[in-house]
């Protein structure tokens, strides 16, 4: 004889373990985004890439920032004085100063001082998580605010590459901000999330949606990349590789064109994380083409 009670008893059972695996999928997906895996100085030896800040032959420090109940751990390489033209490399999500290391060598003709932080919630950081670039812009104005008084490079990789456009847009840096590189930046944060979960076969339709608005509740809303980049006064030169699986290329191409004066270079060949090495050349007269518009409005 047919049991209803029987049937509905395990479609419920059924229907409890499927939202207690989504409720868990959910929440490890915020977890990490918020408190993303440290690549550190193991990280570094793994990838065969330096782990000194004086590797580059320049006379370097390392030193403290705090920010917002963060403490990030700096490299200052370079020229001491607070007046030198500076560069500052900001690492992408889940990386870290040591990122930004391997990324100097096509950046050193083009200031005489260069300062590599580990965002707040990465590398050696202590204290809250990241705010995927919520805030890390005041991050960086409070940083080079206080370290640094000369004329300023902002240089960045995928979620740096958004603090650093957001942070040449603000009061306390823009006068200053001479130009800003952006290797593999993305439109709105939806993008890298969404991009993570398809690359871990997990579905997007599903989990994105509730993942952004989980984080807005917790303070993390997303901001359009795009509409920094019209604000911006300085040049914006940008570099997308041409099979990166996480920042597409109409969205570089899009941050690229909404500048005033604006650089789009489209890396054959290169991935997300490879302009050090295939990128080196790209990277290089991207440098080149903003010191020459800078050069140009200045004359």
């Amino acid at each position: 004889m047919f049991d209803a009670s029987s049937l509905l008893g395990a479609t419920a059972f059924l229907g409890a373990t499927s939202l207690i695996c989504y409720g868990g999928a959910l929440g490890g997906i915020v977890a990490e985004a918020m408190r993303p895996q440290r690549k550190t100085v193991g990280w570094a030896l793994g990838r065969g890439t330096p782990i000194e800040p004086d590797a580059w032959g320049l006379p370097a420090r390392t030193w403290i920032h705090t920010f917002r109940g963060a403490k990030c751990p700096v490299f200052d390489i370079g020229d001491a004085d607070p007046a030198a033209p500076t560069a500052v490399v900001l690492h992408g999500f889940a990386r870290s100063r040591y990122d930004a290391l391997a990324r100097l060598g096509p950046l050193l003709p083009f200031a005489r001082r260069f300062i590599l932080p580990d965002l707040p919630g990465h590398g050696d950081a202590r204290g809250r998580g990241t705010r995927l670039g919520a805030d890390e812009d005041c991050f960086v104005s409070s940083l080079l605010t206080e370290s640094t008084t000369a004329s300023l490079l902002l240089v960045g990789h995928s979620l740096g590459a958004t603090v650093a456009i957001h942070a040449a847009t603000g009061d306390a840096l823009r006068d200053r901000v001479q130009g800003v590189l952006a290797l593999a930046p993305y439109e709105r944060l939806r993008t890298p999330l969404g991009a993570r979960l398809d690359l871990r076969g997990m579905p997007r339709a599903p989990l994105l949606g509730p993942t952004i608005a989980t984080l807005a509740l917790l303070g993390i809303r997303e901001r359009s990349t795009r509409a920094a980049a019209e604000q911006l006064r300085c040049p914006l030169a940008v570099i997308a590789g041409e099979c990166d699986p996480v920042t597409p290329i109409e969205e570089a191409h899009l941050i690229a064109e909404a500048a005033k004066r604006g650089r789009f270079t489209l890396l054959a060949h290169g991935r997300h994380d490879d302009f050090h090495t295939v990128g080196r050349e790209e990277m290089s007269n991207a440098c080149a083409w903003l010191a020459q518009q800078t050069h140009t409005l200045n004359a």
